[in-house]
């Protein structure tokens, strides 16, 4: 496992889009529909059929293009920046395999859907992927729920799946020889956050170790609330969670129940990837509680956006945002290329889920040609053999239908 101009205007459309590098400029091609969807896509009936509907995978050599589908939140306004960084990651990797020759010589193509950051839309998407635009496999998902949804589709039909973003351990818990992910989990996470609280100590000298986590109330905040209460007492930090229902921008009954405890927290985690984490965090200083008090708050990179940050956290000085993926001094040749035509549409260094949205397509690519087979067990088989360097650094699986863990 790896460690870990303006914008493009976004298509809020949750609808199927394709992404072509032979016929759009490399970094962030243009956008066309691949059919007239309906409103809710074709399904069909896992007991009626056990594979794919229509679509026959044999050799590179046979094939006219390569076709692999993806999935990103295009249209929740609070993940739409997350989303079409990691859209225009694919593109930019597309149309950089295309421009070495593709696979084998077959150019590839993506076929990517809006998961609307839900695991119900996720999951039908997956399904018209594999059934209907006959992909070879699926790249990309940014988040944990949906990355569920989608695993039990993929391992119904049995198609490869590079998971870009989920951190929840259990999209890899049972296992399943479909399913290969490349950002950490959650537990792997939180103990280098219980390393560090450990090394933090009783930051504010009140004679109490005491960390609080804010999450969400989704599949991927109640995972990261259950693994800190699992694991910060392990190092003699003692935790309490409290869960947050979105969509809310008034934070303040949490916010009462801080400050109602005996003692106030060394470290704040915020974990909100589908509300505003910087709302929460102005609140949180605003109401007294926050650095200058001897409180820490720790959150995601999403406070890396430095001109959003300081317009809506004016007094948010030694907020501490954990990263995932390179920094510019620990990138690869490849990363540096790709950061350098990314930075051309952001204006930001990429974000850890563009990094591995990048990386997954030239992972598949990379099987695909090293198997010269579009069928599954072949690519599967690739994969778990991977040993690359590229983007975000070097990536092997470690476990495997081959190799499961002890």
């Amino acid at each position: 496992m790896a460690s870990c101009a303006e914008a493009a205007t976004p298509n809020t459309e949750a609808t199927p889009t394709l992404v072509s590098a032979a016929e759009a400029p490399p970094a962030i091609p243009t956008i066309a529909p691949t059919a007239e969807p309906t409103a809710t896509p074709i399904i069909v009936p896992a007991a009626a059929v056990p594979a794919t509907v229509g679509c026959t995978r044999g050799t590179v050599r046979t094939e006219d293009e390569i076709v692999i589908g993806a999935l990103y939140p295009l249209s929740n306004p609070q993940m739409m920046a997350n989303g079409f960084a990691m859209l225009a990651a694919t593109n930019l990797a597309i149309a950089d395999i295309n421009e070495r020759g593709g696979i084998g010589g077959k150019t590839i193509r993506a076929v990517i859907y809006d998961s609307a950051s839900d695991p119900a839309q996720g999951a039908l998407f997956a399904e018209r992927l594999i059934t209907l635009d006959c992909v070879t496999a699926i790249v990309g998902i940014f988040h944990s729920d949906v990355a569920i949804a989608v695993k039990d589709v993929a391992v119904q039909y049995h198609v490869p799946v590079i998971f870009a973003d989920p951190y929840a351990d259990e999209v890899t818990a049972d296992w399943a020889p479909e399913i290969f992910r490349i950002a950490p989990t959650h537990s792997m996470l939180i103990e280098t956050m219980g390393e560090w609280l450990n090394a933090l100590g009783d930051y504010n000298r009140d004679g109490e170790r005491l960390a609080v986590v804010i999450a969400e109330n989704t599949e991927f905040g109640r995972s990261r609330l259950q693994r800190f209460e699992e694991t910060l007492p392990q190092v003699g930090v003692k935790t309490v969670g409290f869960p947050i229902d979105l969509p809310s921008d008034d934070f303040s009954p949490v916010i009462a129940r801080i400050v109602a405890l005996d003692n106030l927290p060394d470290a704040i985690f915020l974990y909100l990837h589908n509300g505003n984490v910087m709302s929460l965090a102005k609140q949180l200083i605003d109401a007294g509680i926050g650095p200058e008090r001897n409180s820490l708050l720790v959150t995601t990179s999403k406070i890396l956006d430095d001109q959003r940050f300081w317009q809506e956290v004016p007094n948010g000085d030694f907020l501490i945002a954990m990263q995932i993926g390179p920094w510019p001094s620990t990138i690869t040749q490849m990363g540096q290329s790709f950061a350098m035509r990314f930075q051309q549409y952001f204006h930001r260094w990429p974000e850890g889920s563009a990094f591995e949205a990048y990386d997954a397509v030239w992972l598949i690519a990379d099987a695909i040609g090293r198997a010269d087979s579009l069928v599954p067990n072949a690519i599967i088989d690739a994969l778990e053999k991977t040993d690359i360097t590229l983007a975000a650094g070097h990536y092997n699986f470690p476990y495997g239908s081959s190799s499961p863990p002890d």
